[in-house]
């Protein structure tokens, strides 16, 4: 299953309505999905995300973070995310588990590319945050306020990061 199919199933397992893509790329993603009212955002498209958050007046049920690939920037889209999730929603964080040492490295100079975002999902480690992730299409990482359901595949509840990490040594060194 790919990163669209994961996230339509989301919406569809649990009746969401709304769906907010931070970083929309090539448009190919936000426009598969179907969902009652979806948002996207993106500079080269219309606005950054810091600009977005601070008009923006809506709240969401799903809220996908692929934006820009520097943990710094996703922190900031976590905390903003989180201000606008519905109670019953849920954040997903793309390219959480870069496949190779230079699809990590910034600047960006290569085609794969997931940037640092490990750093900033790997910062919510010690949170009192709900933390969930999926292995396949370089890693989600899901964080969700109350119980929910998930597609097959996710490990809900991320207990024991050295587990996590072991597949990846050379990211975080725990």
């Amino acid at each position: 299953m790919n990163k669209t199919e994961t996230l339509q199933n989301i919406i569809d397992l649990n009746g969401y309505k709304s769906y907010l893509e931070i970083g929309l790329g090539d448009g190919a993603n936000f426009k598969a999905i179907q969902v009652d009212y979806k948002q996207g955002i993106d500079p080269i498209v219309n606005t950054d995300s810091d600009s977005f958050f601070e008009s923006n007046t809506e709240s969401f049920d799903l809220i996908f973070i692929d934006g820009l690939h520097h943990s710094d920037q996703v922190e900031k889209d976590i905390v903003n995310a989180w201000n606008f999730l519905n109670t019953k929603g849920q954040i997903l964080i793309h390219d959480i588990k870069p496949p190779t040492f230079d699809s990590q490295v910034i600047p960006r100079k290569q085609k794969v590319w997931c940037g640092d975002v490990w750093r900033a999902w790997y910062g919510l480690k010690n949170t009192k945050l709900k933390l969930g992730y999926l292995e396949e299409d370089f890693g989600l990482g899901v964080i969700y306020k109350t119980k929910h359901k998930l597609v097959a595949g996710f490990i809900d509840e991320v207990t024991d990061w050295k587990q996590y990490n072991k597949t990846k040594g050379w990211l975080i060194n725990i």
